[in-house]
Order: C-alpha cells, then sequence, then structure tokens
C-alpha cells in the first residue's frame, strides 16, 4: 500500500525523509494518501474538496509538498471569489496569509521559503482579493517588507502594486503628502540599484510606472516638494545623490520655476559644470530678469563648449541681450561678430547685425549732412540681409522681406547726385558701424 501511493505521488524517496511525512511510517501513509486525493481534487478543478485535504496537510505535514502552497493559491483564490458572504470571504483570505506564513516557516533557509519572494506573493495576493486601502494593513506591510529584502531583484508587481495602494492609501486621507513622497523616493533607489546589476526591461518598466502614479497621485504637488526638501538641500550641499534625487523629483513634478530648483541646479553645476546646465541656469535668471547672471552663465557656457556651432548659437544670445538690455549695439555686433567666426552659416547674427544697423536711424544727429548720412545706415543693413541669404538659403524669405521694408529708406538719385555720388560707388558708412558699402538709389 505504501509503495503504490508513493508511486502515485511521484516521491519514492519519501520515506527517507524524517518529519516531511511525519515521525513513523503510519504519518508517512497518512500523508502520501492525503496528498494523491488532494492532487486528483485539484486537477478536477473540484476545488471544494481539495480544501479538506489541503487543511490536513498545511496542520500536519506544511513540508510534504510544495504543491499545497502553489495549488494552494488557486485554490484560495477560488474559494474566496465564490464565498456567499464577506465574513466566509474574509475567512478564507485569513487562511490565505496564514499559508504565506506557513510556507516561509516550512521551507525556511532554501529559496521555495525565500521571505522576500514570499512576502511579495502574499501581499499580491491580498490586493488582489481585497481593495479596501481602509483594511491594507497585512498586505501594504508584506510588500514593504518583501522590497526591502528584495535587494537588487525586486518584483515589478511587488513595487507597482505597492506604489498604487500608497496613492490609494493618500487619496483615501489615511497618509499624508510626504509618506507617498518618501515611498516615491525609496522605490526609485531601489529600481535604480536593481538597475545598476541589470537593465531589464521590467525593471525600466516599473520605474516608468511608479514615476506615472507619483506624478498623478496630487501628492507631488511643488509647494509639499520644496518643504520637505528645502532645508535638506541647503543643509547637505555637496550631497550629490540628495541633489540629484531632488532635481528629478521637482523636474518630473513640473516644478522647475521654483527657487529650490535654480540652487540645486547651481551647485550641481559647480559640482560638474556642463554646458548644457549653464544655458539652463541662464534661462532660469532670464525668467527673473537677472541679466547680469544671464550673461555670467551664458559666458561660462561658451567658455565649456567643444561644438563651435553650439558656441555660435550661445553668443549669438549674448549678442542679443547685449543690446536688449545693455542697449550697447557695439557690443551687441561683437558678440555677433564672434557667433559668425565660430560658425560662418548662422546666417541670423547677419540678420541680426542688419537690424541693428537699421535701428540707428539717428546716427549722424548734429553732424553736416546728417540726413543723408541717416539714410547710409539702410545699406550697410541691406548688405547683412543679403549675406544672410547666401550663409543660410533658408532664411531667405526673412530675409528678402527685411530687405523690402528697409530699402524704401535709401536716398533717391537727386539725393545721391547732390550729395556728389553715384549708384555704384563705395561709400563708408560712418558712425559706430563704419562698414564700406555699395551706394544704392531708392526705388
Amino acid at each position: 500500500m505504501v509503495v503504490l501511493l508513493l508511486a502515485m505521488s511521484g516521491q519514492a524517496d519519501a520515506l527517507a525523509q524524517p518529519g516531511r511525512f511525519g515521525e513513523t511510517p503510519e504519518d508517512s501513509i497518512r500523508a502520501l494518501r492525503n496528498i494523491s486525493l488532494f492532487g486528483d481534487r485539484y486537477r478536477q478543478q473540484n476545488y471544494e474538496d481539495a480544501m479538506d485535504f489541503w487543511r490536513l496537510l498545511i496542520d500536519e505535514f506544511p513540508r510534504s509538498s510544495r504543491n499545497i502552497y502553489i495549488w494552494g493559491e488557486t485554490i484560495l483564490s477560488h474559494m474566496i471569489e465564490t464565498a456567499e458572504t464577506e465574513e466566509v470571504r474574509n475567512a478564507y483570505l485569513d487562511t490565505a496569509m496564514m499559508m504565506f506564513d506557513k510556507r516561509m516557516e516550512a521551507y525556511e533557509g532554501s529559496n521555495f521559503g525565500d521571505p522576500g519572494n514570499v512576502l511579495g506573493r502574499k501581499g499580491l495576493f491580498y490586493f488582489r482579493h481585497n481593495r479596501n486601502i481602509n483594511e491594507a494593513g497585512q498586505g501594504y506591510e508584506a510588500l514593504t517588507e518583501s522590497i526591502r529584502l528584495s535587494g537588487n531583484d525586486p518584483s515589478q508587481a511587488v513595487i507597482a502594486t505597492y506604489m498604487t495602494v500608497t496613492v490609494g492609501k493618500y487619496a483615501s486621507g489615511l497618509v499624508d503628502s510626504e509618506h507617498v513622497i518618501e515611498t516615491y523616493t525609496w522605490l526609485t533607489e531601489v529600481i535604480d540599484k536593481a538597475l545598476e546589476k541589470s537593465q531589464s526591461d521590467q525593471l525600466i518598466q516599473a520605474r516608468e510606472m511608479v514615476e506615472g502614479l507619483f506624478a498623478d497621485s496630487g501628492a507631488a504637488d511643488c509647494d509639499a516638494l520644496i518643504e520637505l526638501f528645502s532645508d535638506q538641500v541647503y543643509a547637505s550641499p555637496e550631497d550629490v545623490d540628495l541633489l540629484n534625487k531632488v532635481n528629478d523629483m521637482l523636474t518630473n513634478a513640473g516644478c522647475t520655476d521654483s527657487d529650490l530648483y535654480l540652487a540645486i541646479s547651481e551647485k550641481l553645476y559647480v559640482l560638474d559644470p556642463t554646458p548644457q546646465s549653464a544655458i539652463s541656469i541662464s534661462a532660469m535668471y532670464r525668467a527673473r530678469n537677472n541679466d547680469e547672471k544671464v550673461v555670467e552663465y551664458l559666458t561660462e557656457a561658451v567658455e565649456i563648449q567643444d561644438n563651435p556651432e553650439e558656441r555660435a548659437n550661445y553668443y549669438l544670445e549674448l549678442a542679443i541681450i547685449a543690446n536688449q538690455v545693455k542697449r550697447d549695439k557695439q557690443l551687441s555686433r561683437q558678440y555677433a561678430r564672434q557667433a559668425l567666426n565660430e560658425n560662418p552659416s548662422l546666417g541670423r547674427a547677419h540678420i541680426h547685425i542688419g537690424t541693428l544697423y537699421a535701428s540707428e536711424s539717428n546716427c549722424f544727429a548734429g553732424e553736416e549732412d546728417a540726413e543723408f548720412k541717416n539714410r547710409t545706415v539702410y545699406w550697410a543693413a541691406v548688405d547683412r540681409f543679403n549675406e544672410a541669404k547666401r550663409a543660410d538659403p533658408s532664411l531667405t524669405a526673412e530675409a528678402d522681406r527685411l530687405i523690402e521694408t528697409y530699402r524704401i529708406y535709401f536716398p533717391d538719385n537727386e539725393t545721391i547726385f547732390f550729395h556728389g555720388y553715384q549708384e555704384g560707388d563705395t561709400y563708408t558708412v560712418g558712425c559706430w558701424i563704419n562698414e564700406t558699402t555699395r551706394i544704392r538709389a531708392r526705388r
């Protein structure tokens, strides 16, 4: 009889494992008989009858078969979902929680009983069958401990469920925004450490899911983030990990116009200066109308940028600022010329210089023949617009519109002749412009 039961269960070494099937041959026979009957009922999907054998096995022979736990999840899920009353449903859920605890106890020290894995399964099972956030205690605790114990191999499902429940608890008023922020911070740190070991698609998806849940939670409020992290940041200005963490959180929450974000950006720039971060900080100061700081960081960006085309763009920004803010047209032209030295194809720098010239409609006030000389600046301006087209054909339409706008201010033939010139002659425009051009009459 014993041999028959052993064959049915597929465990020929059963009696050689003291404790697994009891302490006596009679225990072993009883255990193996119930394992066989339990398996038959399970395969027939007769889960109600299988429960009777399952209860005996988990109570008396908890190490007799791993199927007690593997199949037990399916059976208990069925019993929970088909329960006729809430009381019965909760009783089966409690039984399931006990099963996971029993599994860790029975298989302590083996992979099958690994707490990180089993507690994760316990928490997932709980929230699969109980979505009442107000009664989330033991499921939530199980997930917390699972993540803590999983080290560099966290479960995507566990992390996603944990963040989902945290956000749900916040929405129900059970936790405050600080708890949500701390949870988000912890989970992203766990995932990032795991990603250092393996760039798993599942982990990447888990991070995206956590970030999405956090962003949509309402807890990622700028005021809450700033209040929570300001003191930490100012107290530990050299803590790069903290600075990067808060920087990412403020970025994801859309808090990039805050003073805290600016302070962090400047601290990170000191530790690791890059052209991109200098430009970013410059833009933040521009929004604050702090022109000195804008110029300071743009100038630094130029100095540390290796790409000449990017340097040219920075110089052009400096040219615009010098004109709009400092009202210094000569300095503005100087920057624009530096931009062209870096990138001769930057036609917009030519347009900028031409616009500077065209704006000097009263450059020769008080001089003899001032009215005529004031019109000569438009020759120099149009020259710049023509240069813009040659440097960058994509600017042709814009340059042509500017040419048509300003050529009407050219002096007419009669005026040109009166001053002793004729069309086609070379002419040097004075004032600060000091450009040699060609005389043209208004058409």
